[in-house]
């Protein structure tokens, strides 16, 4: 019995950012996991993932999650081995506290209740032979 072959995607490019920089470290079917290393006095944009979980785990430093909601902000602030998770369409930021190392994991969540039906589906009045 031989093992199935597939092609894991290749390690993106280390990316600058204003905040610090980041890398595609694995991509796998719904799963992403990105390096990154924040620099204090820098956050990164305030958005949002349309269908993608954002989780984040601090391995050194510290990074404070800005989540907004309804006009509020509430703000995680975590260090090393601690991690925190933002739901898909929240939007939110982060920023660094002092010099930041982590690990940023995305995931879509698939739920086997996610569909709206408009109309039941049932037997039509056709004649079948």
């Amino acid at each position: 019995m031989s093992l199935p072959t597939f092609q894991i995607p290749p390690v993106g490019p280390v990316m600058g950012k204003c905040w610090g920089r980041t890398m595609l470290g694995f991509a796998w079917n719904s799963v992403e996991a990105h390096p990154i290393k924040a620099y204090p006095g820098f956050r990164c944009s305030r958005h949002c993932h349309l269908s993608k979980w954002n989780r984040f785990i601090v391995l050194q430093g510290k990074l404070v999650v800005r989540i907004f909601r309804d006009n509020e902000v509430d703000e995680t602030e975590i260090g090393p081995w601690q991690v925190t998770d933002v739901p898909p369409g929240v939007e939110h930021e982060f920023q660094a506290l002092e010099p930041t190392l982590a690990i940023e994991f995305y995931w879509v969540e698939l739920d086997v209740h996610d569909i709206n039906r408009e109309v039941e589906g049932g037997p039509i009045d056709v004649d079948v032979d």
